[in-house]
């Protein structure tokens, strides 16, 4: 905005190409007519916005542990970056589209991880998880496994850090009671002590189990 003596408009407010003058605090002034703003609402780009605030909302719930992940890795793009726009453009199926946790990941890197998961519900929200440790490296076997369950009915997410020893094969944990009655997924955080990144062992998250019957809590 800047200040004229518009000898034109005086003290009136008038518009003249992209300048429109007016007067404030006692001074002619002059400002630029904004740029029309368009929001187109096509059905392409309606499902567009959709299936990206789906994805954002879920993926703000781990952005942390997804930061921990890629510390030192990314140089172009921001962590949540690169997980939301894997999953707007190959986590959603049908028509419309709805978003398939079988296809969600929150880390595109491959390594070692545990093996033949499964996630099973028991009575008052108790889910049991076992797995098999799938090394014979002594430092991964010696490592806490961190779970990811997620509410495939809302989209929330609770964490379960250090949840146990890969070693153990096994751990039970448990839900909210408003989860009952809803179908989940679990992906699983494990280190691969044979690809260092960023002067330490490697973080691998990969969805393993869920999204099925068993997985619905009692």
């Amino acid at each position: 905005m800047a200040i004229v003596q518009n000898p034109i408009t005086g003290r009136t407010r008038k518009m003249f190409g992209t300048a429109v003058f007016s007067k404030q605090f006692g001074m002619n002034t002059m400002r630029t007519k904004p740029a029309g703003v368009k929001n187109p609402k096509t059905i392409g780009q309606s499902t567009q916005r959709t299936k990206f605030s789906t994805v954002v909302a879920l993926i703000r719930q781990v952005t942390p542990l997804i930061n921990s992940v890629y510390t030192g890795v990314l140089k172009k793009m921001s962590p949540f970056n690169k997980i939301v726009s894997i999953n707007v453009k190959n986590a959603f199926a049908g028509d419309p589209p709805v978003l398939d946790h079988t296809k969600i990941i929150l880390c595109d890197f491959d390594g070692s991880s545990v093996s033949n998961v499964t996630l099973t519900a028991q009575p008052n929200q108790v889910m049991d998880v076992a797995w098999d440790p799938n090394t014979v490296n002594a430092d991964e076997l010696a490592t806490l496994i961190t779970l990811i369950l997620i509410n495939c009915s809302t989209n929330k997410v609770i964490l379960f850090p250090d949840v146990g020893l890969r070693s153990a094969g096994s751990v039970q944990i448990n839900v909210p009671a408003e989860w009952v009655g809803a179908q989940t997924a679990l992906h699983v955080l494990t280190v691969d002590y044979s690809q260092p990144y960023a002067d330490g062992p490697k973080g691998v998250i990969k969805f393993k189990a869920g999204v099925d019957a068993a997985s619905v809590v009692q």
